[in-house]
Parts: C-alpha cells; sequence; structure tokens
C-alpha cells in the first residue's frame, strides 16, 4: 500500500510539472492574457487617477505600455522593467510604489520572429506585420528591436485637476527625434472590435538600449530589425475604482 502511494505521489508531481494537472492550468492562463487597466474611453476623457501600484502591475505582464498617475508621461515595459518617458525625453525607471491609471501588459514570449535587413519606414514596418500575421481576430504583443535611423516620439505633461480630455493634452505634447540609434518599440497590435475599450490597430511605445530617449512611437525608420510577435488570446480588464 505504502509503495502503490509513492507511485501516486510521484506520478501526479510529474503530471503537475508537464501541466497537465488542472490546477496548474491557470498559472499558464495568465502568462498567456494580455492584462488591461481602465478601459481607454473614460481614461481619455480625463480619469487620471489610478489605484494599480507597478508592483501590482508587475504581476500580470513584464512588457507593455502605459502611463502613470495624472496623465506624467509614458510608460513602457521591456523584460519586466517598467520605466517612465517624461517630457525631458528621458527614461527613468519607476518606483514600484507608483501608480498607474491605464496600462496594457502580458508576459512576452515570442510565438513568431521575423529579420529584416533593409529599412522600413512605420508604415511599412506595420503593413509588413499584418501581411505575416493571422487570424485578424487575435491580440498581438509585438517587439521591434533594430537600429533606427530615425525615430520620432512624444511625450505628454502632467496633468491637474480638473483633468482635460486627451485630445487636449495631446495638443501640448512635447516631441523628440533622435537618429541612428539601436532601440525597441513595444506595443500592441489589437483587433477592431476592442475599439470601445481600447484603441484598436497598433500602439507601440520606444525605448533606445542606451535609456536616453524613448517616448510614444509616432514615427520611425528601422533597419536590420528583429520582430518578435506574441499571439495571445486571452484578455482581462481591470476597471478603475472611480465613479
Amino acid at each position: 500500500m505504502f509503495l502503490l502511494l509513492v507511485v501516486v505521489v510521484v506520478f501526479c508531481v510529474a503530471l503537475y510539472w508537464l501541466g497537465a494537472l488542472p490546477f496548474n492550468a491557470g498559472v499558464i492562463e495568465s502568462r498567456e492574457t494580455v492584462f488591461q487597466v481602465a478601459a481607454f474611453k473614460p481614461f481619455a476623457q480625463g480619469d487620471y487617477d489610478g489605484d494599480v501600484t507597478f508592483a501590482a502591475l508587475a504581476e500580470h505582464g513584464d512588457f507593455g505600455l502605459g502611463t502613470l498617475n495624472g496623465l506624467d508621461g509614458e510608460m513602457v515595459a521591456l523584460g519586466g522593467v517598467f520605466y517612465q518617458v517624461a517630457v525631458d525625453g528621458v527614461p527613468r525607471e519607476i518606483a514600484s510604489a507608483e501608480k498607474t491609471p491605464f496600462a496594457l501588459v502580458t508576459f512576452f514570449e515570442a510565438d513568431q520572429t521575423i529579420h529584416v535587413d533593409g529599412a522600413m519606414n512605420y508604415s511599412e514596418l506595420t503593413a509588413y506585420i499584418d501581411q505575416n500575421i493571422s487570424p485578424e481576430d487575435a491580440l498581438y504583443a509585438i517587439k521591434v528591436h533594430g537600429v533606427y535611423d530615425y525615430a520620432k516620439t512624444r511625450s505628454v505633461p502632467v496633468q491637474t485637476e480638473p483633468y482635460p480630455p486627451l485630445t487636449e493634452v495631446i495638443e501640448n505634447q512635447t516631441v523628440f527625434t533622435v537618429s541612428n540609434v539601436a532601440g525597441t518599440t513595444a506595443g500592441f497590435r489589437l483587433p477592431s472590435y476592442m475599439a470601445e475599450i481600447n484603441v484598436e490597430g497598433y500602439h507601440f511605445h520606444f525605448i533606445a538600449d542606451d535609456e536616453l530617449s524613448g517616448g510614444h512611437l509616432l514615427d520611425c525608420i528601422v533597419r536590420n530589425a528583429t520582430i518578435e510577435i506574441d499571439y495571445t488570446y486571452n484578455y482581462e480588464l481591470v476597471l478603475q475604482d472611480n465613479p
């Protein structure tokens, strides 16, 4: 009887590590989920006070984008490190206790990798990605590392109450341009049916390898690019606790 019990325990442990038991499924699924803080529409109307810390956000992803409380610049996450790009254009690491009113993250694990030697501008890059993905209705986390002959980015200043809508804030955005820098574009391609809760299509943030420049990517020319794509079919939205 004791020998039989030992065999059963060993068998169950083996199944656990192989991912065959149900209690492992939640762990796997959580890593294959795009996690969003706040619906985009109320956020864009001026809901810039967040109650999710970056420590809590890191439990749901190591890759993504967003902003900080008060719409204080642009956030980009790579490899589990969260950076803020404020209006000075220089990335800094975000402290775990700081909070976000809007973010989109996942645990990035590439399902597809493409190398492109030639140069592509922003429109050519997104069109090329469109040609190499399927189906249209999936969620895609996308990482593009290469040499950026040109990158045009932006950041926005921190806002004070009463908060203006995002469209007004962008009118006062600060725009940066850099040339001949190695860096990474990080972001998502979301399907059209998500237009009411996020931004349909492509949304990218950029950070240079030397961590001296970055922001919301507006335009670029990239060459010698490695394009990594993470296909995701699970999505979780956490609404802000704000009437």
